[in-house]
């Protein structure tokens, strides 16, 4: 079809009447290729009914961003507190509730409101008061039947075989929470729909007194939907812990630090403001380089400049994308085209950007 109209558009310019030998000859090679792909469709087609194979709708999955209990994180700065703070808040002070008590964790991108979800998740004081622990990473994907089933599965551990209505998701839910003082944590949540949310919580109504759920938001307005605890903001890194973070991934395993480097190194946290993900992405960027001037280059950037309407870790993230090399840019951009959460999984494939190839040869989450 694209063809077709290339070549339309071509002709056109020329004001070609119907019968020049140009147009005979480009609608002979597109009659000629149409009919080889009936061919190969009328043949596809007698395969299925030879194989007495069905025509089935499949509805196409779009893979969510995921996140996991287990914490990854070789260190952790500056959390303790606020760990310690949220598991005397599950444990103390809701022990006697009589509802379900709900304490959303809220904060700007790059804060780490997962990393801490996980340090509470496995902290021994949480593991010894709640069964069962389950874990969630919501992301867009806030839609009843789907998030049922996904605590479903993370309660039991393993994958829940065929198709189930939500009625029976629901009951079977219930059945595994119904008296227990369990924990869920939702992580991630976009939902600013409280008919949805108040559907979940209906069903989740089943557990033993001081039942909780703990869920990481950016949004102050999901915080206030789904909180019946006050919402625990998070709060930035001092800049002593942030510094520690950056050095911890741009100096590891080095017996010699260079001094320049390391003054250097701290004026670009300065303008990290706090935020852990600016300084774990700076400091990943400047692991491998050890000229002055590289570093230099890095913390003497206009992006620093540029205005920001929600946090440092934007121009961060920009300097990581500016240093990456020329072709890795090219696939970023191709891949950015694709929605959040798209899940690609290809074991050899060339994808076209204008005349640009690009070749994934392993298989690759871009999320």
């Amino acid at each position: 079809m694209i063809e077709c109209k290339y070549e339309a558009t071509r002709l056109k310019q020329y004001r070609l009447g119907r019968c020049h030998p140009g147009i005979i000859t480009f609608r002979h090679k597109i009659g000629k290729r149409m009919k080889e792909m009936m061919e190969k469709l009328d043949a596809i087609a007698k395969e299925r009914m030879d194989f007495h194979l069905q025509e089935k709708l499949i509805e196409r999955q779009v893979a969510r961003r995921e996140t996991g209990s287990i914490l990854t994180e070789p260190q952790v700065y500056g959390r303790d507190k606020e760990e310690d703070e949220i598991v005397k808040i599950l444990i103390n002070n809701v022990s006697d509730a009589q509802q379900l008590s709900v304490l959303p964790i809220v904060g700007m991108g790059g804060l780490g409101k997962t990393t801490l979800a996980q340090m509470v998740f496995n902290d021994q004081r949480v593991i010894q008061h709640f069964d069962p622990k389950i874990w969630v990473c919501v992301s867009d994907n806030f839609e009843e039947k789907k998030l049922i089933k996904a605590i479903v599965e993370s309660a039991e551990g393993r994958p829940l075989l065929g198709d189930m209505d939500l009625a029976p998701l629901q009951k079977k839910l219930q059945e595994l929470l119904n008296g227990k003082r369990y924990l869920l944590v939702l992580d991630d949540v976009w939902n600013e729909d409280q008919e949805k949310w108040a559907n979940l919580r209906a069903v989740l109504k089943v557990g033993a007194s001081g039942a909780s759920v703990l869920t990481t938001t950016r949004l102050e307005k999901v915080g206030s939907i789904m909180g019946t605890l006050q919402p625990y903001e998070l709060s930035n890194l001092s800049q002593e812990d942030c510094l520690s973070l950056f050095n911890q991934r741009a100096f590891e395993h080095l017996e010699e630090i260079n001094p320049n480097l390391e003054a250097i190194g701290k004026e670009i946290v300065k303008k990290c403001g706090g935020v852990p993900l600016a300084a774990k992405t700076l400091g990943g960027i400047l692991r491998f380089k050890r000229e002055e001037r590289e570093w230099e280059h890095v913390r003497d950037s206009e992006i620093w400049k540029l205005p920001q309407d929600e946090s440092s870790i934007l121009p961060a993230l920009q300097l990581s994308y500016h240093h990456l090399p020329l072709d890795l840019r090219q696939c970023f951009t191709y891949c950015a085209v694709f929605p959040k959460d798209t899940k690609m999984e290809k074991e050899k494939s060339n994808l076209s950007l204008d005349g640009t190839w690009f070749s994934f040869i392993r298989k690759e989450t871009w999320s």
